[in-house]
C-alpha cells in the first residue's frame, strides 16, 4: 500500500511539471449590440408600498437585475416627474462604474426633491435626444405609475410627431402598481420606520392609483408596446422579452479555453504522500 501510494504520488508529481491543460470548445454567439434608454417615474407616488419594498425600488432593483445580465449593450438613464431630466450625456456600456452608480442615487430624498408631477409627455421627447446618432437598434422603456397630475397632452403629440420621425426607436411603456387599489404613501425616518403619510395642503390623506387606461392612450399615440405589472413580479419577465426580442445574432464563432489542471494532480500528489507517511 505504501509503495503504491509513493508511485502513484511520484506519477502524479512529474504530471505537475509537464503542466497538463484542459481544452474545451462551445458556440459563442455574436449580437449586435442595443441602445437602451430607461425612462424612470420618480414622482412621490412611486413610494407608495403595494408593490415591495415601493414601486420606485422595485423598478430600480429590476433595472439593475436586467443590466447586470447585458453583454455590450449602451444604456442611457432618463428620470421625470414635474420635468424630465437625462442623468447620462449619452448611453454607456460603463455598467458598474457609471449606470449603476447613478441608478443607485435615485431614493426616496431624491424623489421629494425633484418637482411633484408626472409628466410623461416631456419624458419621451428628452428621452429621445437622449440616443445616439449610430445605426444600433434603440429601444426605450418607460416605467410609470400613470398618475399624471399634469395636463401635458400637448407634449406627447409633440413627443408622437417626433417619433414618427424617428421609426428606429422601439418603445415600451411598463405600468407598475395595482390598479385595482388606492394606496397611501408612507414617510419614513433614517432607519426605515414610517413616521405618517404623505397629505394634501388641507391635510388631507394622500391615496394615489395607477392609472393603465392613460398609459395604453399615451402608448397608442406614440406607436409602442404596453404592458401592466401590478405586483412587481412580472418586470423582470417583461425587462427579458424586451431585449430578447430586439437581439440580432450576427454570426456564430467556436471560442476554444484552454484550463490548466495541473493543480488538481498537485492536490492528489500531495494527499498520497501524505497517506505514505501515515502508514
Amino acid at each position: 500500500m505504501k509503495g503504491m501510494s509513493i508511485s502513484t504520488a511520484c506519477c502524479g508529481l512529474g504530471l505537475v511539471v509537464l503542466q497538463p491543460k484542459w481544452q474545451t470548445t462551445y458556440d459563442h454567439y455574436e449580437k449586435e449590440g442595443l441602445e437602451i434608454v430607461f425612462v424612470l417615474d420618480v414622482s412621490i407616488s412611486m413610494l407608495a408600498e403595494d408593490v415591495k419594498p415601493n414601486r420606485l425600488q422595485r423598478a430600480k432593483m429590476e433595472i439593475a437585475n436586467l443590466v447586470h445580465g447585458l453583454d455590450g449593450d449602451r444604456v442611457g438613464l432618463v428620470v421625470f416627474a414635474a420635468r424630465a431630466f437625462s442623468l447620462l450625456p449619452y448611453p454607456t456600456n460603463d455598467y458598474e462604474r457609471v449606470f449603476l452608480r447613478i441608478l443607485n442615487m435615485i431614493n426616496e430624498n431624491y424623489v421629494r426633491f425633484v418637482p411633484y408631477g408626472t409628466n410623461i409627455g416631456n419624458a419621451f421627447i428628452l428621452a429621445m435626444n437622449t440616443f445616439s446618432k449610430d445605426n444600433t437598434k434603440k429601444v426605450m422603456i418607460l416605467l410609470t405609475d400613470g398618475e399624471e397630475q399634469i395636463i401635458t397632452r400637448s407634449q406627447v403629440a409633440e413627443a408622437v410627431k417626433l417619433l414618427l420621425e424617428r421609426r428606429d426607436i422601439a418603445i415600451y411603456v411598463v405600468g407598475i402598481g395595482d390598479p385595482k387599489k388606492a394606496s397611501q404613501i408612507p414617510k419614513r425616518d433614517k432607519e426605515g420606520n414610517v413616521t405618517g403619510y404623505e397629505i394634501t395642503e388641507d391635510g388631507e390623506t394622500i391615496y394615489t392609483k395607477p392609472n393603465p387606461t392613460l398609459l395604453r392612450e399615451i402608448t397608442e399615440m406614440v406607436g409602442g408596446t404596453y404592458q401592466h405589472d401590478a405586483t412587481g413580479d412580472e418586470l423582470k419577465h417583461i425587462f427579458e422579452q424586451v431585449v430578447e426580442k430586439h437581439k440580432n445574432i450576427i454570426g456564430v464563432k467556436k471560442k476554444t479555453i484552454i484550463r490548466d489542471v495541473s493543480q488538481y494532480f498537485l492536490g492528489g500528489a500531495l494527499g498520497l504522500l501524505a497517506l505514505y507517511f501515515i502508514l
